[in-house]
């Protein structure tokens, strides 16, 4: 694994909701503005759950055709041991080849299978299905497409770097998501940094929500509040000039 934090780091961020670290994260340059998240067709399946976050554990599959000497299953246990080689928590982050998706290789059983392997969550470029039996595990589902059948689902590989919703991601990379979606935070950026910028910025916001709430509003006061938070919007690493402020 690339970078592992403590408990109380992962605690820090998971606090957040993922706009929040994401405006945190702009403050950082450890990435452009428009890249490390996956494109809206990633669906939370269970919002409720509320923030996910932990380590990606990679794998590809393939569901529109069945095993073959060219394209032979890999063994579930084979799968298994890797990912329990592996500290968490984990998020199984796994791409079907097929464009489309044809079948959902996760549902109850993977969500049961994975939980145990200390697992808390999958993010798929493919389809899940049984909602009813996964929604009371605690599991979170992020996936490109809900689909009744497994069809030929199978495990080709795993470890490797996949496509999920437009985004790369590699095993070790740390990966949070909730019902605005998925990004990852790039190795080189701290927790506990992260967790104070994001404190910071939501107290700043909050300024602004009290004072458009609040029967004092007008526009006037409302430009001076809106420069005098801009003055004090967190700056990138490094930098003089606030951040691009992103409310």
């Amino acid at each position: 694994m690339p970078f592992s934090h403590s408990s109380e780091e992962l605690k820090a961020i998971q606090r957040f909701t993922v706009p929040t670290i994401a405006n945190a994260l702009e403050t950082f340059n450890a990435l452009p503005a428009n890249e490390g998240f996956c494109s809206p067709n990633m669906k939370c399946m269970f919002p409720e759950l509320g923030t996910m976050i932990g380590y990606a554990v990679t794998a590809r599959i393939t569901s529109d055709l069945p095993p073959s000497e060219a394209r032979p299953a890999l063994p579930d246990a084979e799968l298994w041991r890797f990912v329990a080689s592996k500290p968490g928590p984990k998020v199984v982050v796994v791409q079907d080849m097929d464009t489309p998706a044809k079948g959902a290789i996760w549902g109850e059983f993977n969500s049961n299978v994975y939980r145990a392997l200390g697992c808390v969550g999958t993010v798929t470029e493919g389809g899940v299905r049984d909602l009813e039996g996964v929604s009371g595990l605690g599991f979170h589902l992020f996936a490109t497409q809900v689909l009744p059948s497994h069809a030929y689902a199978f495990f080709m590989d795993y470890g490797g770097p996949v496509r999920v919703g437009g985004m790369i991601v590699r095993t070790g990379d740390l990966v949070v998501g909730d019902r605005h979606g998925v990004i990852y935070i790039p190795e080189d950026v701290s927790l506990g940094e992260l967790a104070k910028v994001a404190e910071e910025i939501e107290r700043l916001e909050q300024e602004v929500f009290d004072f458009c709430q609040s029967p004092e509003f007008n526009i006037d006061d409302m430009e001076k509040l809106d420069r005098s938070v801009a003055e004090r919007w967190p700056r990138p690493m490094g930098q003089d000039k606030p951040a691009v402020r992103s409310i």
